[in-house]
């Protein structure tokens, strides 16, 4: 930064500045590194920021500068993508990011297209990523401070990021949290003691201070800023005098550049140079000389004199080929020396011309926001315009921005049905249900025709991250107004229908068929048909018609191309793929997701990726495969985001990834699930609560305590505990687990209704082998039969379910070993630990083991063909992904060639780094380098 008179080194920070070298050598030697600088207005942190962009550019690390802007929250993730973009030698050029972030999920991509830039980068040079007084920064900069430095860990990126205490958005709050509770580095910026005081002075004057002058100085509170404006004002108004070698007062007074308000330092100056301060401070932080001449309505060549006046009294600033106040505090002193109608007068004025300078709505729509009057036009079509763009990505921002140009619009206002329509979507969209309902009850009604209504709630009813029974409703809602098209009432039946069947209501389902097919049958419109067919579907799996199910979808799908319903096509593949796992046809579903997967990420449909890999991972836990689930299942659900689990498509996911953390010992990770299990129990649908009951059970049981396990059973009532199954989807091996609960705790009725259920979908699917296995295998546990249990293990051994055939092993041991028959019960325990031991399924392992051991019997720990540590320790997966990563592969290159998500690779190379004992991208192309070499001698 150079101002007119120049900038004193930065003083008083040494021990500051030598933390952040440490951490730049730890980030040259391949590893990432978060810092958070934090501090008071005017306590230096840009100053910090500077010095740590020149020790890190002396070496050899790439810089790049971002900052966040008051007024311009909304803003998608301006700070990060200036910090990548701009400056004289930008990390990446523009050009870098696609062009499709206008997209329905832009932020989603935006990041994710963001880590690949930064990734490329890191993998030639070691980065430094400033972004400065994040304190403004809007909800995009907040998720990207939470996901950006953990996904890009094993790189060389250091990130150093500025914040004021207790200020900012709360998102951006919490991520700043969470950035210092996973590890980062905290500098937190106090006032100056008395030597860094004496040095400021000296750098400014040109003499060291007597003590009288170091006393008068102890009023700016060790603030370094008000240090040196402190300083010069001495020298501007020559009350200062060097004697003796030493800087003392001729005064005893304040300088008036301190003493006095901004005002009146302003009007000290000519009067052009006041005024084109005060309109300057209207436009930003920084803005062009073009800008300020649009808004002053003077040629440039008239605002030489002033700009250079107001430079040379460090106002103003040169950076970047811009014009910029010398400090925040001088911008903020500008704008409060007006009175507050002048200033929104002038922030209205500002964003006018930004406006014609080609700003974009979201970039000047807090501005206009909090400038404009009622019915001004320009404002409250941008504001519709920003809160349009921010609907998908920012839907909070985007109702808020709608609110606010409702206020501004008159009643009568030809843009008031949409400002009304954008604000109900948006707040259903931000989770925002209880206030979302209000509005939308009330301010539809008065508003739209009955028609447009149907359509703003058929949007909601349409939304698959909302609670299936807010979106039914939504369709409800819709279904009572009066007069509708046949057309829009086939798309509303057909929605509810589809939600009252993700809800898991199975009977309330069957009784709304006729309506809906009559409604859909009667209308041209096969969106709504075809939402009818993919939800009958699903609603033939839930009643156990698994060979129907696939049928209805096939014959859907030969019409799914004229429906132009992408997102329902997802869908219908995706409970194809659960359909077919329920028939033993495993391979098809795995075929089927990797083929989503696929289409997901090449159309970037980040709900859609996430969908077809999850289901992945819930196939591959059941297969054994639990390296390969993990990296499918692990990272995406935490306890702070659990109330977000409202429908289908997440809720088997959190049970699978608890199964997973009881089936490899991971007790915290268990725990965690429970936690968020507790929470979905709050859900309004039966299926979450029924998947989180479900949970909260198994792991009751896991940790010996039955009795518990049948009172979470219970939760919904005594009587609930016997329509807790099927869930949807189902898990084959579930029946068996319930069995046992019931037998502990002596509940026979649940036994026989679960014995009944098992056998009735048996009946109905004939074919299917695992069904065949879950009757024997419960039957056997109700009845302590060695008979059933042998050949429940006999099914089971012959399908790809290799933890339920251990169980049926395992429950067939322990029944012989209660009949005496030591031998054979041996040998069954044997094959069940055999399997455990294989499949890394070390908490059933432990626990067979301990069977064997009340029998007489010492297993060693059974040799796993694959080692902890080390190369050989690596899964298949995981061998190609450190293979690509060893190459310099970005995680969407190796996503891209394997077919799986960048999550997933991130995944995948976290257990790579933890069984290789290496902590960085560089370090395991180091390890692969040397076992390349090796292995010829090892030969």
């Amino acid at each position: 930064m150079v101002s007119g008179t120049g900038v004193p080194p930065l003083r008083g920070r040494d021990v500051e500045l030598a933390t952040i070298a440490s951490r730049l050598d730890e980030v040259r030697s391949g590893v990432g590194s978060v810092i958070i600088v934090e501090g008071r207005a005017g306590f230096g942190k840009t100053r910090v920021l500077d010095a740590c962009a020149d020790t890190a550019a002396e070496h050899s690390f790439r810089v790049g500068r971002g900052a966040a802007e008051p007024a311009r929250t909304v803003v998608e993730l301006e700070a990060v993508l200036d910090a990548l973009f701009d400056g004289e030698n930008p990390l990446a050029p523009r050009d870098a990011l696609s062009d499709s972030h206008s997209s329905p999920e832009q932020r989603f991509w935006l990041l994710q297209d963001i880590q690949a830039v930064i990734e490329k980068a890191a993998l030639k040079d070691p980065l430094l990523i400033c972004l400065d007084d994040l304190q403004w920064a809007g909800d995009g900069c907040a998720v990207a401070m939470r996901q950006l430095p953990q996904r890009l860990a094993s790189l060389p990126v250091a990130w150093v990021m500025a914040f004021r205490p207790d200020q900012g958005l709360p998102q951006v709050r919490g991520a700043k949290d969470q950035l210092e509770g996973a590890g980062a580095t905290m500098i937190r910026l106090g006032p100056l003691g008395r030597g860094a005081v004496s040095e400021i002075a000296t750098d400014v004057l040109g003499a060291p201070p007597d003590d009288n002058l170091l006393s008068q100085v102890e009023r700016a509170q060790g603030n370094p800023f008000l240090l040196v404006e402190f300083f010069r004002g001495l020298q501007d108004e020559g009350i200062v005098t060097i004697e003796s070698g030493e800087a003392k007062l001729l005064e005893d007074r304040l300088p008036r550049r301190v003493s006095d308000n901004m005002r009146g330092r302003l009007l000290r100056m000519s009067p052009v140079a006041d005024r084109v301060a005060t309109l300057a401070s209207a436009l930003g932080r920084r803005f062009s000389l073009h800008d300020l001449a649009d808004m002053t309505r003077m040629p440039i060549a008239e605002l030489l004199e002033p700009v250079k006046e107001l430079i040379q009294a460090d106002i103003l600033i040169e950076h970047d080929n811009r014009l910029a106040f010398g400090h925040d505090l001088i911008r903020e002193a500008v704008r409060s020396s007006s009175p507050s109608p002048v200033r929104r007068a002038l922030d209205r004025q500002a964003a006018d011309v930004l406006l014609s300078r080609g700003a974009l709505p979201v970039e000047v729509a807090q501005q206009l926001g909090d400038s404009a009057e009622p019915g001004d036009e320009v404002a409250i079509t941008t504001l519709l315009q920003a809160a349009d763009a921010l609907g998908a990505s920012d839907p909070t921002s985007s109702s808020e921005l709608a609110r606010r140009a409702l206020e501004l619009a008159p009643p009568w206002h030809s843009l008031r049905g949409a400002l009304v329509a954008r604000r109900a979507v948006s707040l259903f969209a931000a989770g925002q249900v209880d206030e979302a309902k209000r509005f939308a009850d009330t301010a539809l009604r008065h508003t739209l025709p009955a028609e447009e209504e149907a359509r703003v709630r058929l949007a909601v009813a349409g939304m698959f991250d909302v609670s299936p029974d807010v979106r039914a409703d939504n369709a409800r809602a819709a279904l009572a107004l009066p007069d509708l098209s046949a057309d829009t009432r086939a798309l509303l039946w057909g929605s509810l229908f589809h939600n009252v069947v993700a809800a898991v209501r199975a009977e309330e389902a069957l009784a709304l068929l006729p309506k809906a097919r009559e409604a859909v049958h009667a209308s041209s419109e096969r969106l709504g048909w075809f939402a009818l067919e993919v939800a009958r579907s699903a609603l033939q799996y839930q009643l156990s018609y698994f060979e129907e199910a696939p049928e209805i979808l096939a014959a859907a799908e030969r019409r799914a191309a004229r429906t132009h319903d992408d997102a329902r096509q997802r869908l219908a593949a995706e409970f194809k793929a659960s359909e077919l796992a329920a028939l033993d046809r495993i391979d098809e579903t795995l075929e089927l997701a990797d083929e989503g997967l696929a289409a997901a990420q090449r159309d970037r449909q980040n709900w859609a990726s996430r969908m077809f890999e999850t289901l992945k991972g819930r196939q591959l836990l059941q297969m054994g495969r639990l390296a390969e689930a993990a990296a499918a299942l692990e990272g995406l659900y935490s306890v702070e985001e659990a109330h977000r689990v409202v429908g289908m498509l997440e809720a088997p996911n959190v049970v699978a990834l608890g199964k997973l953390r009881i089936h490899t010992g991971d007790d915290r990770g268990a725990n965690e699930v429970a936690d968020m299990a507790r929470i979905m129990l709050r859900a309004s649908a039966p299926g979450v609560k029924n998947h989180a009951a479900w949970f909260l059970a198994l792991r009751a049981m896991s940790q010996g305590k039955p009795m518990e396990a049948h009172d979470w059973l219970c939760a919904g009532g005594r009587d609930q505990r016997l329509k807790i199954f099927p869930l949807f989807p189902f898990e084959i091996a579930d029946d068996p687990q319930l069995v046992r609960i019931a037998v502990a705790v002596g509940d026979r009725e649940l036994a026989s209704a679960v014995i009944e259920q098992a056998k009735r979908r048996c009946e109905l699917n004939p074919n299917v082998v695992s069904f065949r296995a879950a009757v024997a295998h419960a039957r056997g546990l109700a009845q302590g039969s060695t008979t059933a249990l042998e050949n429940a293990a006999s099914l089971f051994e012959g399908g790809r379910r290799p933890l339920a055939t251990a169980s049926a092993y395992e429950d067939l041991g322990r029944v012989l070993a209660q009949e005496g028959a030591t031998g054979e019960a041996t040998a069954a325990l044997d094959r069940a630990l055999e399997i455990t031991v294989r499949v890394g399924a070390s908490w059933d392992a432990k626990r067979v083991r301990g069977r064997l051991r009340k029998l007489g019997v010492r297993r060693r720990l059974v040799a796993s063909k694959r080692p902890k540590t080390g190369w050989e320790a690596l899964t298949g997966a995981e061998a190609e992904v450190a293979q690509l990563a060893s190459e310099g592969k970005t995680n969407r290159e190796i996503g891209e060639a394997l077919f799986i998500s960048p999550h997933t690779v991130n995944t995948h190379l976290r257990h790579i780094f933890d069984k290789l004992g290496v902590r960085s991208r560089a370090a395991l192309t180091r390890a692969a380098g040397a076992r390349h070499h090796q292995s010829p001698a090892e030969g």
